[in-house]
């Protein structure tokens, strides 16, 4: 310091010139000054970008865990068996790189959104995972519209982790994991005693951050992750009914429990348990234990229901 004060009085006094060695030690300094105020500089726009990515990763995470969880919230019926996705309208079957984790039943007597693992299809979307949604797209005042022919498919978070270590966590005890063996960091806990509670498990990478050498949160599992765990329940703690038909069926509709009327086939899977009350139309019915038989016109239709 002294020594800068000293150039300074020489520049005020305007004497005599600089001699070399003045030269040299005003240029070392003047160097470190910019070198040191650079640095600064550079860390700070690191630090800033390293914040931004981070916020987002996060936001993005916790986002889509609630919009998940609600939708939990607002099933009768949680199914971890993709043979229960309906086809007999516009089909949320998975396809090849596709796995399926979870099937709900909104306002439905059957699965119509699916939830699913898949790598994105690039820019903009990050991989090296994607969770996509099939079914009923929100209308414009916020409700799904239910309209079987409008089921989507669409992206509903990208930047999900393949991280071994993210998809090998084991489940507490008296729950099942589902996927059994995940393919990305997204899966369920699933509740021995009741199926339709579940801990929902979701880790996003970021890139970025891993390169940093840093994590997202206090949640991370390691560098550039951030995990979210979160339990969901339905809203009723329903059971699933396969209805078997035998003889002619055709045009037979179902309704349980009330709900909206669905067209039959043999085989299929719906919200039901032994004492929901099921309607068969057209025709008239009559119950014996579990097996319901039609008469009336050309109609000559028993259905048998399993729980």
């Amino acid at each position: 310091m002294k020594i800068w004060l000293y150039l300074l009085i020489r520049i005020e006094q305007k004497s005599k010139g600089f001699t070399l060695l003045e030269l040299l030690i005003a240029s070392v300094m003047t160097f470190f000054v910019v070198s040191g105020v650079g640095f600064a500089i550079v860390i700070m726009t690191k630090d800033n970008i390293t914040s931004q990515v981070s916020g987002d990763l996060v936001f993005n995470t916790t986002r889509a865990a609630d919009f998940i969880t609600d939708e939990i919230r607002q099933a009768t019926f949680i199914s971890t068996n993709s043979a229960d996705i309906p086809t007999s309208t516009v089909s949320c079957a998975m396809a090849s790189g596709e796995q399926f984790v979870i099937g709900l039943a909104i306002a439905s007597s059957q699965v119509n959104v699916v939830y699913y693992t898949k790598t994105p299809p690039g820019s903009p979307w990050l991989g090296p995972s994607s969770i996509y949604r099939c079914g009923p797209p929100l209308n414009a005042s916020g409700q799904l519209d239910l309209t079987p022919a409008n089921r989507t498919k669409s992206i509903l978070v990208d930047s999900i982790t393949t991280n071994a270590t993210a998809r090998n966590e084991t489940c507490a005890s008296g729950t099942t994991k589902f996927p059994a063996s995940p393919s990305a960091g997204f899966f369920l806990c699933v509740n021995n005693s009741n199926p339709n509670l579940v801990e929902l498990r979701l880790t996003s990478r970021s890139d970025k951050l891993a390169s940093d050498g840093l994590g997202a949160g206090r949640n991370s599992a390691s560098s550039g992750n951030y995990r979210v765990v979160a339990t969901a329940f339905t809203r009723a703690a329903s059971g699933v009914a396969t209805l078997n038909g035998s003889g002619t069926c055709t045009g037979v509709t179902v309704a349980v429990d009330g709900r909206p009327a669905i067209n039959f086939s043999s085989g299929m899977s719906l919200v039901a348990n032994s004492s929901s009350a099921f309607v068969f139309s057209p025709g008239v019915w009559v119950k014996t234990g579990n097996t319901y038989t039609g008469t009336g016109g050309s109609l000559a239709c028993t259905i048998t229901a399993s729980f």
